[in-house]
């Protein structure tokens, strides 16, 4: 988690932004709070619901991009909690960075 911190805390102040991260392996090596106490205190959100990809069946907000095991996965959100992107598998920082600054840009615009 400390490489993906190092490019979202230039975005921390803007109020437009947030970072969440899904995690689903806890335990392996470290607990959710363990995972909270590692890199910026201001990020990322911890979504700690249980150890099923669906948080015990809740059909919460994860269940609907993590119904299977690929990852990493990023999910892009806009600004009206309309899904932007999905991309499973690796992405650069410039990748990601250029994929939220596209967003941020909508915003503006």
């Amino acid at each position: 988690m400390p490489a993906a911190d190092n490019l979202i805390v230039e975005y921390l102040d803007n109020p437009n932004f947030a970072a969440i991260s899904v995690l689903m392996d806890v335990g392996s090596p470290y607990s959710c709070d363990a995972w909270g106490n590692f890199g910026n205190i201001r990020l990322p959100i911890l979504i700690n619901g249980g150890y099923s990809l669906t948080f015990g069946n809740q059909n919460g907000l994860e269940s609907k991009f993590f119904t299977n095991t690929q990852i990493p996965k990023r999910v892009f959100i806009d600004h009206e909690l309309k899904v932007y992107d999905i991309v499973v598998g690796y992405m650069s920082e410039a990748e990601i960075k250029i994929k939220i600054d596209e967003m941020l840009e909508l915003i503006e615009d």
